[in-house]
């Protein structure tokens, strides 16, 4: 038997622990004050074995983001491939989804790390965008233009995902996504 497989399986129950370490200190005091000493011992690790898969808890934090987005692009690419997805679906999709992690996004727009937050949404965006317009046969008509399609579609989503889940989330999920679907509809073409 190979010993790569458990030391993953060592290194991704490591990086879990750390998480929910991580978001459970969060939940008690603020992200600035959080020291790494006091995230490695509520993970029950030593101070080197944090390090040893983060450099600091801001990118511990994003882990938990990128975990999510993972998991939401799977979701997604999932639907793109047997053709049941479309941009409409898509945007009430995102809606839905960070409707059930908004506390993870509260904890981050908390955490004052929103800059990276939003280049993580970009990539996402821009992937599946790409994938959406492959799925079509589609090309965009002017690809100098694309990445500021992808910019504006990235950052109105941002603005009104944040916006949303911090002032409580007072109207459905999917409202939301169908007002992103008719705000981004001009960059279909795109």
């Amino acid at each position: 038997m190979s010993i790569k497989p458990s030391k993953d399986l060592r290194s991704r129950r490591t990086r879990k622990w750390l998480q929910e370490a991580l978001l459970a200190l969060m939940k008690e005091k603020s992200f600035r004050d959080i020291q790494i000493t006091e995230i490695a011992d509520r993970a029950e690790v030593s101070r080197p074995a944090f390090y040893l898969h983060f450099h600091s808890k801001e990118e511990l934090l994003l882990s938990h983001v990128d975990a999510v987005f993972e998991e939401f692009h799977t979701e997604l690419s999932s639907e793109v491939a047997i053709g049941k997805i479309d941009r409409k679906k898509f945007t009430i999709m995102l809606f839905k989804y960070w409707e059930r992690h908004s506390e993870t996004l509260q904890m981050v727009i908390k955490a004052e790390t929103q800059h990276v937050l939003l280049e993580r949404l970009r990539g996402y965006v821009a992937t599946i965008m790409d994938e959406l317009a492959a799925r079509k046969g589609k090309v965009s008509p002017d690809p100098k233009l694309h990445d500021y399609v992808v910019d504006f579609v990235a950052g109105g989503a941002y603005m009104l995902l944040t916006n949303w889940v911090m002032n409580k989330m007072p109207y459905p999920a999917e409202q939301m996504g169908l007002l992103l679907f008719e705000l981004t509809a001009p960059c279909e073409n795109f």
